[in-house]
């Protein structure tokens, strides 16, 4: 799950902000902006991944 930092994060990316205006906006540092980026892209990844796998079990049961 998605903590609200690392939501904000990805949305402001959506927008076309760079790391350092997400900083100043957010008021963070710029590492704690790639943290929270880094840390939700992990997530997402693992969460397909875990989506893939869960669909091809389905399809291997049919």
């Amino acid at each position: 799950m998605l903590t609200k930092k690392e939501i904000q994060v990805l949305e402001l990316v959506k927008q076309g902000l760079i790391q350092e205006e997400i900083a100043k906006r957010l008021k963070i540092s710029q590492p704690a902006v790639s943290n929270f980026y880094n840390n939700a892209r992990r997530k997402i990844r693992e969460a397909k991944s875990v989506l893939s796998i869960a669909k091809e079990m389905k399809l291997d049961e049919e």
